[in-house]
């Protein structure tokens, strides 16, 4: 009985000393408004949750354990324009260079003491991203474009940042 008692007393110990991971929150502030997330209902739905699950991907990569990062993301404009009217070729959605993927969002970093490491408003772009074709091209998950924009600000906003030195 102690054996088990000790056992259990050092497994909760070693719980509470362990470092809990990032913690990262997404928000789609009225999505209904949003420039261009996609065509409408599932579309947009599916291009949120590609965000929401980059965007945590990223966090988890450049935020230290035992802190907090909320995002807030005010409006989405995809890379590219959806061309309902060429002929046969529905829900078309064609790269120019005018049409750069585009994000205006809000973001906190704090530790979990509630101190601010950092806090604003940005919006997030790439009028670049047709230069960046061929690196992405395989991506299979959709949103190629926006997850480089997002991978590369996260890059020089938060990993930099966090990084020791």
């Amino acid at each position: 009985m102690r054996a088990r008692t000790a056992a259990a007393l050092i497994t909760l110990a070693a719980a509470f000393s362990t470092p809990v991971a990032a913690e990262i929150t997404v928000s789609f502030v009225g999505p209904q408004t949003y420039t261009d997330a996609g065509g409408y209902g599932p579309d947009a739905e599916r291009n949120l949750r590609i965000l929401d699950r980059h965007i945590t991907t990223q966090g988890a990569r450049c935020i230290a354990k035992n802190a907090l990062l909320r995002i807030d993301i005010l409006d989405v404009d995809l890379a590219g324009q959806n061309e309902w009217w060429h002929a046969g070729a529905y829900d078309l959605r064609v790269m120019r260079d005018i049409t750069w993927p585009r994000l205006d969002l809000a973001y906190r970093w704090q530790d979990m003491s509630g101190n601010v490491l950092a806090e604003g408003r940005e919006k997030v772009s790439d009028m670049n991203y047709l230069w960046h074709s061929a690196y992405v091209r395989n991506d299979s998950d959709g949103l190629p474009y926006e997850k480089l924009m997002l991978r590369d600000w996260f890059e020089r906003r938060f990993c930099r940042a966090a990084a020791p030195g």
